[in-house]
């Protein structure tokens, strides 16, 4: 009995080694990527200060609306440099970026609040852009690398934390103001102080490098090639849809206050589209391996803009509603198409990462001048209206997207 016994404890031992191997090789380390996800949060809440306040310094500085979309051009301008960034960190360690990101985000922005010239205020924007694009090019890749094959849970995550962000920023700067007037702004700098610290220590074995990628890695022409049949109906899109997006987010206080709302209710508007996008992109992350991303963009785009409509249309407490309808679908599509990109482009991630989010980027800002322009021209409400029906014209670029 114990000499059979002795013959089966190998291999017995083997298998359970086997096992561990492929939990490792399957698991998703919750920790790791709430780090970075929350980091996300504290990141992308400085940047939800700048719609938030955009009442106040269109008042303070004499800005017409053009100008206004202008300030968020200097801050996604540095994004053309994401594919760049991201290149370098598949063949060297920029982790270096992620942790300073918060801090320096987060002095510049707030200073933002405090600037006396228009001049200084787009300045201080076009350096937090830099910072912001250091961030996103490397830390969706951080996060895919501890999501093991649940990457669009991985990227669920990573996407609430910067919605849960965006969402608690604009309350964070309405109680701010309401106390320390817009000079106070500064002192909510020490949260990205405190996310920079937190992911020092926690990132500090961590790297940007797979040795696959820096091994196997294709060359840039060759890569961009292979990315683009995904990436074209992707930023086709974006670009789309980015008319709605700008009414939601950029101008949605703008808006509000232009339609009576004092400026806390106007904040606080943002802040419940926000908040809702947390609960839908985190619903969605976990759908979207079981439903597919391409099932998880067409129905987060019907459903955004039917919610919009009737926010517009209703009037009252039913507007509220609506606006959380809004929030829940109307941000799904950025886990998505960052799990398509996780997932297939392997041996370049973070140069695929970098191309999608600068992409990204910059069409919504050319996007946010325009619906500027067009809001000082016709008034916000009919450019709110006609960004809504244009959405729809997204729908065959979807269908151009791999069904898994």
């Amino acid at each position: 009995m114990t000499t059979i016994e002795d013959d089966l404890k190998p291999s017995a031992m083997e298998s359970d080694k086997a096992l561990i191997e492929k939990e490792d090789e399957d698991g998703f380390h919750l920790s790791e990527v709430v780090t970075v996800a929350a980091a996300h949060g504290a990141h992308d809440t400085y940047f939800s200060y700048l719609p938030t306040i955009l009442p106040l310094l269109i008042k303070n500085l004499a800005l017409n609306t053009t100008q206004a979309g202008l300030l968020t051009v200097f801050s996604q301008i540095p994004n053309l440099f994401q594919p760049v960034i991201g290149h370098l960190a598949d063949r060297k360690n920029l982790k270096i970026l992620l942790i300073l990101a918060p801090t320096l985000s987060g002095i510049l922005i707030t200073l933002v609040g405090v600037a006396p010239s228009f001049g200084l205020a787009g300045l201080l924007l076009l350096l937090a852009g830099f910072s912001s694009a250091g961030f996103h090019a490397i830390s969706p890749t951080m996060v895919s690398a501890q999501a093991g094959r649940k990457v669009g849970r991985g990227m669920g995550f990573f996407m609430v934390g910067g919605e849960l962000g965006f969402g608690l920023g604009p309350l964070m700067v309405v109680a701010t103001i309401g106390y320390l007037t817009l000079k106070g702004l500064p002192w909510l700098m020490t949260l990205g102080m405190l996310a920079s610290v937190i992911l020092y220590f926690r990132l500090k074995n961590a790297s940007t490098v797979r040795h696959s990628q820096a091994e196997a890695g294709l060359p840039v022409p060759q890569a961009l090639r292979q990315m683009s049949g995904l990436m074209l109906p992707i930023m086709s899109f974006t670009f789309i849809t980015g008319f709605l997006s700008a009414n939601i987010v950029n101008y949605l206080p703008t808006f509000m206050s232009g339609e009576g709302a004092v400026f806390a209710l106007a904040g606080a508007s943002l802040a419940v589209v926000e908040l809702s996008g947390t609960v839908g992109t985190l619903l969605m992350g976990f759908f979207s391996d079981r439903i597919g991303q391409r099932n998880v963009v067409l129905y987060g785009t019907l459903i955004s803009v039917l919610f919009s409509l009737g926010f517009l249309l209703l009037q009252g407490w039913i507007q509220i509603a609506m606006l959380v309808g809004v929030g829940m679908s109307a941000f799904v599509a950025n886990p998505a198409f960052l799990s398509m990109i996780q997932t297939r482009f392997t041996r370049n991630l973070s140069l695929a990462n970098g191309v999608y989010m600068s992409s990204s980027f910059i069409l919504r800002s050319i996007v946010v001048v325009l619906v500027g322009i067009m809001a000082d021209r016709y008034g916000m409400r009919p450019v709110f209206v006609g960004s809504v029906l244009v959405a729809l014209l997204s729908l065959p670029f979807i269908f151009m997207l791999p069904k898994k």
